[in-house]
């Protein structure tokens, strides 16, 4: 999902997040923000469930996640 006004806001919405979605989504955005000609204010992620190496791996990334509960 792509949302822009004044910023920029590129999203994924999935049932269940891995430390490949998170990555996989990672790269998907870069080549979005090519594509647009500009650079994403925010990468979210929304998930039902993440498992807790993605939820780090995200963070290490700098992608904002919406979950409902952590996977150990």
């Amino acid at each position: 999902m792509y949302i822009h006004d004044r910023t920029t806001y590129l999203v994924e919405v999935k049932s269940h997040v891995d430390r490949d979605d998170v990555e996989w989504f990672y790269e998907k955005a870069g080549v979005v923000e090519r594509i647009l000609g500009r650079k994403a204010d925010r990468l979210i992620l929304v998930a039902v469930n993440i498992d807790r190496e993605a939820l780090e791996r995200a963070r290490e990334l700098g992608v904002d996640v919406v979950y409902g509960g952590i996977v150990e």
